[in-house]
This record gives structure tokens, sequence and C-alpha cells, in this order.
């Protein structure tokens, strides 16, 4: 078969030339296209792990400070734990001074006067005060070695002395008109067991 081209060479150059820019410009879209798509893609990839990012630091911040202020709380309660066991080691080993007084006030004659009282960490007592005479005051003394044993037994205590190592260190009688009463003052121990504050009490 024999073809034959009426069109001049021009006009076919022409044309291809066409054809080609057409494919060009198709590539370019095309291109334009995908990278476009790539871009966005990835300024949303970036938008989405900018946004997470700031979500976990809100987080992070938002539970620091909880854990901050769980670590004060914790704080106070470990100080108010320890304060409580000082306070409950204390008090268990304070002289229950209140019956000291109850259990001497068993013993003191009715004629006999206390003016001042005063107790030391080991237990001893030092009192002074008034008495109508010197008999009174030795009476007093042993009244204190025999309480609880041979006088005035207390029922809810161990029959043991409370009181001892009685000692009247001095007594003198007063220098006023009536001249008929002496001042005194005395020692004695307490046998802590009985004094001391327990949980049993």
């Amino acid at each position: 078969m024999l073809q034959i081209n009426l069109l001049p060479e021009a006009r076919i150059l022409k044309l291809q030339a066409a054809a080609r820019k057409r494919m060009a410009n198709t590539v370019v879209i095309l291109s334009a296209i995908v990278v476009g798509t790539i871009l966005a893609t990835l300024l949303l990839l970036l938008g989405y792990t900018f946004s997470v990012q700031k979500a976990n630091e809100a987080r992070a911040s938002s539970l620091k400070k909880d854990i901050a202020t769980q670590q004060d709380m914790e704080q106070k309660t470990a100080t108010l734990q320890e304060n409580l066991a000082a306070f409950a080691s204390l008090n268990g080993s304070r002289l229950h001074v209140s019956e000291i007084f109850q259990n001497l006030s068993n013993v003191i004659p009715a004629d006999v006067k206390i003016s001042s009282f005063q107790i030391s960490n080991d237990y001893l007592v030092t009192i002074s005060g008034t008495a109508p005479s010197f008999a009174s005051v030795s009476s007093f003394s042993e009244a204190l070695q025999q309480y609880n044993v041979n006088f005035k037994p207390q029922a809810n205590l161990e029959r043991k002395p409370l009181f001892t190592d009685v000692i009247i260190t001095s007594v003198s009688k007063q220098n006023d008109s009536s001249g008929s009463n002496v001042n005194f003052s005395m020692t004695f121990k307490v046998d802590p067991s009985i004094f001391k504050q327990t949980t049993s009490r």
C-alpha cells in the first residue's frame, strides 16, 4: 500500500511540537498534583504531630502538678504520722501526775498543809508545807511509807509500796506570833510502774 503525505512538512512539525507540549503540560500537571498531594499530606501529618505533642505536653504538665501535689500531701502525711508516733511515745512515757495527786491526797493528814510539790525525771518528789507539830510530820512520813501496804491498800493497785525512800529534809518551828505550827520539807520516790500512763488506763 502506498501512503502519500499531503501535509506540508512544516505543518507536521508544528503538530508534533503541539503534541509534545500537551504531553509536557500533562506531565507537569500530574507532577504538580502528586507533589501537592504529598505536601498536603505532610502538612496534615505535621499538624497532627504538633497537636499530639502539645496535648502530651499539657497532659505531662498536669501529671507533674498532680505528682507534686501528691508528694506534698505524702510529705505532710508522713510528717503527721511521725508527730503522732512521737506524741504517742511521749504520752505513753509521761507521768500520770493526776494519779500521784490522787494517791498522795489519801495519805496527807487533815492537819497537814502542802504548799509546794515538785517531781523530777527520776520520780523523786519534793514537797514542803506546814504541820501542827513535829509528831504530825513524823506520822505523815510513816504513812507515806506504809501506804498501799499496811495503810489504805488500793483495790485497783498491786499491793506494794508506792512511796519509798521518804526523807524529812527539814523541819522547824514557825517564826510567827502563834508558834504552834512547824514548817517542813521532805523527799520521797514514786513507783514509776504505778504512775506511768498506759493504754489500759
